[in-house]
Formats: C-alpha cells, sequence, structure tokens
C-alpha cells in the first residue's frame, strides 16, 4: 500500500512540473528581453564607434524627389555631398532646369533653389546625416536631447527582420522621438521624429538608413528614404564615397555663398538675409574621443 501512494504521489509530481512547464519557458524568454537592454547612452557609444572615424567625406549620389509638387523635376537629381565633421554638411544637386544647394554649418541652415535663397530652412529630414557624423558619443546625446529624445527610455524592438536597440521609447509606442540601431552591427536603422514646437507646420518625420557600405574604416547607409507624414518624400541612393578628400578652403563660406544668392522677393533691405538658427550642439575644435 505504501508502495502504492508512492506511486501515486511521484505522477502527481510529475504532472504538476510537466504543467508549469509553460509558466517556465514564459518567464526565460521574457526576463532576457528586459535585463540585456542596454542604456541609451550606452548604444550611442557603440553606434558612434561602429559607424568609424574621417575629418572629411565626400558622396556622389542620386536623389529622387516624391513631393508630388509639380515644380519638382520626375527625374532622380545628381547630388554631390561635402561633409565636414563633426557637424558641416555641403550639398550641391543638379536635375534637369532644376539645382538645389542645402548647407548646414554651425548652426547655421540654408536653403538655395535655382541660384534664389529660400525663405524657409531646409525641411527636419535634410538633417539625415547628423546621426552619422556628430561625435563625439555626448555631442550626439545631447543633439538628440534637442531633438526630443529621451536617453533614459530604451527598449528592444523589431524593424524589418532585424532586432534593435530602440532609444527614447518602449516598443512598440512611436509617438515619442526615437532612435533605432542595430542590435548586431550598432548602425543606425531609423530615426522618427515626431512634430515639433518649433516647426508645427511640418509634421511627423522618419529618416531610414539602409544597406550599409564600409569605405576606409567608415561605415555609411548607401540607401537612405526620408518620410513626411508617413509618405516618401525624398530617396538617396549612394554612387560613390571618398573618405577624407582635401576640400577648398571656401567650400563652406556662409557669406561668400549667400553673395552668390539673389535674396528672395520678400527678402529685405536692411542688409538680412533669411536664415535658420537650428539646435545642433556647439562646434568642436577637434575630435579627442569617439
Amino acid at each position: 500500500m505504501a508502495g502504492k501512494n508512492w506511486t501515486t504521489t511521484t505522477a502527481t509530481n510529475r504532472l504538476a512540473a510537466v504543467a508549469l512547464i509553460p509558466v517556465w519557458l514564459i518567464l526565460i524568454m521574457a526576463t532576457p528581453a528586459r535585463a540585456y537592454v542596454l542604456l541609451g547612452e550606452h548604444v550611442l557609444d557603440l553606434m558612434v564607434k561602429a559607424l568609424g572615424k574621417a575629418d572629411t567625406l565626400e558622396v556622389s549620389q542620386k536623389v529622387t524627389l516624391n513631393a508630388g509638387d509639380p515644380t519638382l523635376p520626375s527625374a532622380a537629381l545628381q547630388e554631390t555631398v561635402h561633409i565636414r565633421f563633426p557637424y558641416d554638411l555641403r550639398a550641391d544637386a543638379v536635375g534637369e532646369d532644376y539645382q538645389r544647394q542645402i548647407i548646414f554649418s554651425g548652426r547655421t541652415a540654408l536653403l538655395a533653389v535655382n541660384g534664389e535663397l529660400q525663405t524657409v530652412p531646409p525641411p527636419s529630414y535634410a538633417r539625415y546625416h547628423d546621426i552619422l557624423v556628430i561625435k563625439p558619443r555626448q555631442a550626439l546625446a545631447d543633439h538628440l536631447r534637442m531633438a526630443g529624445v529621451d536617453l533614459t527610455v530604451s527598449s528592444l524592438g523589431r524593424f524589418e527582420d532585424q532586432y534593435c536597440y530602440v532609444i527614447g521609447a518602449r516598443y512598440p509606442d512611436q509617438a515619442p522621438a526615437q532612435l533605432w540601431v542595430a542590435k548586431d552591427t550598432f548602425h543606425p536603422l531609423r530615426l522618427i521624429l515626431p512634430s515639433r514646437a518649433n516647426q508645427p507646420a511640418e509634421g511627423w518625420v522618419e529618416i531610414r538608413y539602409r544597406n550599409w557600405g564600409y569605405a576606409d574604416g567608415l561605415a555609411y547607409p548607401m540607401h537612405i528614404i526620408m518620410l513626411l507624414n508617413h509618405q516618401i518624400v525624398e530617396e538617396i541612393r549612394v554612387d560613390r564615397l571618398a573618405v577624407n578628400p582635401v576640400f577648398p578652403p571656401d567650400l563652406f563660406d556662409i557669406a561668400a555663398l549667400r553673395r552668390q544668392w539673389t535674396s528672395p522677393v520678400d527678402g529685405g533691405d536692411d542688409g538680412t538675409t533669411p536664415s535658420s538658427e537650428v539646435d545642433a550642439p556647439p562646434p568642436v575644435e577637434a575630435e579627442k574621443k569617439n
């Protein structure tokens, strides 16, 4: 009789153990997802290192405009981008009866179309390069905070079959400003910027970084997609990268560029020209660390 009770008790324990297996599996799968989420600034540190270092960069690329504006060229523009790390960019695009120049230098942002300086600054998505070039890590962190990204919040998410660290939001919440960084390569894949108080009319901006390539140790996305209010407005496909070319000394001469451009009709005669002071960390003299 005692043997029978022991057998019954053992069988009951086994059944109870089997019944608990699904619970154990849930706990095992859920715990690492929370335990291994890196802090936002740690992810940024790894991202900056993964992107590599350079002093200058020249990018040849094709730009397709999908803004639905009949005044814009339907054919792709050929654009040459000059980047001087960590903050300056000049993009010169040429198409059929259409020219566009975008300048970001220090805290100044300028847009000229067909040789005429525009009264409005370049759109937010034109600053796609910021997260690729701003260094060191603390400068990038300051820039993202100014853009509204909460670096104290991070989570794990999935985008286009890739696992990512989501900085600034709890996945899958896409309402806050957030940066998505690939978990395996630490390359930025996605930047989401909701409407900001200083540009309420612009709307929701998303930038996607795809098809990463390498040149002389520098990582760079060869395909960039820019969306405004969930619609693709601009698409970039990179043809060539040149790392550390020597630029002409006047390439970022803002005063000289303004003299070349004509002022818009509604520009004043008081010596001022349209410009935009942008939220960006102050320029640094030299990059001392990643």
